[in-house]
């Protein structure tokens, strides 16, 4: 709009200017015309006539034009009064001026007019003839930008050059608003699921939590993971992962609209209060919340949609969710804080049970700060070797041997003590610290392990804990037979234990890794098992060399017939499989008998022992009976409350 404004006013000074010019060049012909005749040098062209037949001029154009030279009218004729005589004008006629006085005293003055319009001419089509080359090479590039973008080239004869380079333009310019909303749209939605991306997301959380804080209103954020993906993933393929998140969207997409939380992006079209964040996480922003009445409603509305049956061509999958809830300005009063809150409520509502919402408050941010701090110092724990391992002994119920002894690590912080596994190792598993740990861990008992070995404790094999982190992201065989060459100790020496829920999510590949360390000598336990409800059919697929009964199971079989029954169950099980049994959490006698009684092989608890240290462990078992270990490739570890009348049994 400047630049048309700029052009209109440079053309109208040009043609006041032009105009200024041409009246200049008339005023100086016409006084040089008038000079020439009172020189007398036309004298035929001068009239003597008398006043009184005269009618004066008085017309103000004709006399700023002429320069007020005295202008009459004679028979319809205008004159030029050259003087004025007594009662005569003497006078030239217009016609006479202009045709024959002006013209042959201006003759080199008009001559070099008509020279310069010439001049003018002759640029102004030389000017020309460049442009339409010029327009001739943009309308040839015009057509290669079309050919380009398949625009229809407009060939008609009709159309001038500029026109059609006009036309093109128009197209162009249509292709363009139509690239860039395009281009906006891939900029900021998902290429998967077709809905707002994090970054469009958050910007749009940026633009309403300000209208919020003006408006003094609350507003709400759910954040969505769905429970189970993963397994689907492991088990399916990415494909079938991909068309189940396709479909959560979708189902989100109808809950955001038939809730009446739509808001839809002019530009882009996109939903602006549905975002996929990333992987399985999903988030909806509800803009106008009165009381959390609504937003609890929309929670389980979408807990109801998840939970309905995926069906993939033959296949019907089964997943759920579960969700986080952040109010502002109750939990946050920006985007970032707003969704990591709901972040955190949504963990929260995994750790409580899943399939569930929860609404977050400050005493779970402080377990969040809790669990980043806690990451931390684990990390320092770790490279300034401040872990270390205790050992708990698993016996025969027979006669007390020892069948190996489970590795189990402790952190004794330098401020706050003894932190127990129960607190850090979920921390390390969500983190995938576990990763590393996890390669200490093994290192450090295959290394103590080798030790006693080398001591005489030929038949006494270590255990070690296997997350399922580990099993997703490790290779076990190669991982565990390096550790094992690198410590010296032979892998019958070695037993991994695995709990039943990790057993049942195992894709083909871990199974088939942990039948290679099968067959190197390695065995396996399941640990937990009670807990998982593995199926039977699982269990005989399994390549499993020992079970491990919760701990559950043997608190409440003295109390309960039914837990009693299933004992008896899982010991006829074992038998029948060629499975050893081992009961875990025995701190009573009358658990110890119960289990010996079942015929369960192995117990380990806190009758027999609690874990011990490396050095407490070669005192009590190596620094005596070397003779006796040397024999038997193991020894004795008696229960700590164990009393004479029973310990004839255990001898014999």
């Amino acid at each position: 709009m400047k630049d048309h404004t700029h052009g209109f006013l440079k053309s109208m000074l040009v043609f006041c200017f032009s105009l200024l010019l041409v009246y200049i060049i008339f005023i100086l012909s016409f006084t040089q015309g008038m000079f020439a005749v009172h020189q007398d040098l036309f004298p035929s062209s001068v009239e003597q006539i008398s006043i009184e037949e005269t009618q004066q001029v008085t017309n103000p154009i004709l006399s700023a034009l002429f320069l007020n030279n005295s202008i009459f009218i004679q028979n319809k004729k205008t004159y030029f009064v050259v003087k004025k005589n007594n009662d005569f004008y003497h006078a030239v006629p217009m016609h006479t001026m202009f045709n024959k006085v002006i013209l042959l005293t201006n003759f080199p003055l008009l001559l070099l007019i008509f020279s310069m319009f010439l001049l003018q001419l002759y640029l102004s089509l030389k000017n020309r003839r460049k442009n339409n080359i010029l327009f001739l090479q943009i309308n040839k590039k015009l057509n290669s930008l079309n050919q380009t973008f398949n625009i229809p080239v407009i060939e008609e004869s009709n159309h001038t050059t500029l026109s059609k380079l006009n036309s093109s333009l128009d197209i162009i310019i249509d292709k363009a608003n139509k690239f860039q909303n395009e281009s906006s749209i891939n900029i900021f939605q998902d290429k998967l699921t077709g809905l707002s991306d994090r970054h469009a997301y958050l910007k749009h959380l940026g633009e309403q939590l300000e209208k919020a804080e003006k408006q003094n209103m609350k507003k709400c954020l759910l954040f969505i993971d769905l429970d189970g993906f993963k397994q689907v993933n492991d088990s399916f393929g990415h494909s079938f992962g991909d068309e189940i998140l396709i479909q959560v969207a979708e189902r989100l997409s109808t809950t955001v609209r038939n809730q009446s939380l739509s808001s839809l992006d002019s530009a882009t079209s996109l939903e602006k209060n549905l975002s996929r964040l990333g992987g399985d996480e999903f988030s909806i922003f509800i803009e106008n919340v009165d009381d959390l009445s609504k937003t609890v409603e929309v929670a389980q509305h979408v807990i109801q949609e998840i939970e309905r049956d995926f069906v993939l061509g033959n296949k019907i999958i089964k997943i759920g969710a579960s969700i986080g809830i952040a109010v502002y300005p109750d939990s946050a009063v920006n985007a970032h804080a707003l969704l990591q809150m709901a972040d955190v409520a949504m963990y929260r509502a995994k750790t409580d049970g899943r399939g569930i919402f929860r609404i977050y408050s400050p005493e779970m941010g402080n377990k969040m700060r809790r669990h980043h701090y806690l990451l931390e110092e684990m990390r320092l724990a770790l490279a300034n070797q401040n872990f270390k391992l205790s050992f708990q002994p698993i016996v025969n119920v027979q006669n007390c041997s020892i069948l190996y002894f489970e590795a189990l690590v402790r952190w004794n912080h330098p401020v706050e003590g003894e932190i127990t596994p129960c607190e850090f190792i979920p921390i390390a598993e969500d983190s995938n610290f576990i990763l590393p740990l996890g390669d200490w861990i093994m290192h450090e008992a295959c290394r103590e392990m080798a030790a006693w070995f080398n001591a005489g404790m030929k038949k006494v094999k270590i255990s070690v804990n296997i997350s399922g982190v580990q099993l997703k992201h490790k290779d076990l065989h190669p991982w565990v037979m390096d550790i094992l060459e690198q410590t010296g100790l032979p892998p019958y020496a070695l037993l991994l234990e695995i709990t039943e829920s990790c057993f049942i999510e195992a894709t083909n590949k871990t199974i088939e890794q942990l039948e290679l360390l099968r067959k190197e000598g390695v065995q396996i336990a399941i640990d937990d098992f009670g807990t998982g409800f593995s199926s039977l059919s699982t269990l005989a697929d399994l390549p499993v060399d020992i079970i491990k009964i919760d701990k559950l199971f043997i608190d409440q079989a003295n109390e309960k017939t039914k837990y009693n029954k299933i004992l008896e169950s899982i010991s006829e099980l074992g038998k029948k499989l060629n499975l050893k049994l081992v009961a875990e959490g025995v701190e009573k006698m009358e658990q110890f008998e119960l289990v010996r009684k079942l015929g369960i092989q192995c117990v380990q608890g806190y009758l027999i022992s609690r874990p011990e240290t490396s050095r407490n462990i070669g005192i009590k078992v190596l620094k005596h009976n070397l003779n006796h270990i040397a024999m038997t490739g193991t020894n004795a570890w008696l229960p700590q409350k164990f009393n004479l009348s029973n310990k004839s049994a255990v001898d014999n």
